[in-house]
């Protein structure tokens, strides 16, 4: 009977730092807090500039962002920090109505490589 108690708390125990450890591992990269343009966004000018916002600080190093549109990639400046959890990249010339995918890749505090896209419209004049 002790046996069985023993085990039962054991594996309960184990249980719990599995969870706990599960859970520092999914809150352990960086994430997309906000955008602007924001993610789904539909636009009536052209932005400058892209921004994100991630939940914790990114390595510059490894930070890439990249943007797509309907006439292929747009030309950015160099992915850089305007502030320790944030990315920008200037937009060089000018983006006509159309649907705009920025994918980016980040690194936060455990060093883990992450990537992701959003998604934004322009239509001129709405």
């Amino acid at each position: 009977m002790h046996l069985i108690k023993f085990r039962l708390v054991t594996a309960t125990m184990l249980l719990a730092l599995c969870t706990l450890a599960a859970g520092a591992v999914v809150q352990a990269h960086a994430k997309v807090e906000k955008s602007e343009p924001a993610d789904g966004a539909t636009i009536a000018a052209a932005p400058a500039s892209i921004q994100i916002w991630f939940s914790e600080a990114v390595d510059t190093k490894v930070s890439k962002i990249v943007l797509t549109g309907p006439s292929g990639a747009v030309k950015l400046g160099p992915a850089h920090s305007m502030a320790p959890r944030s990315l920008m990249a200037g937009i060089g010339g000018t983006l006509a109505d159309g649907a705009y995918t920025i994918d980016w890749q980040t690194a936060g505090d455990d060093g883990h490589v992450v990537k992701g896209a959003l998604h934004f419209t322009i239509r001129h004049g709405e």
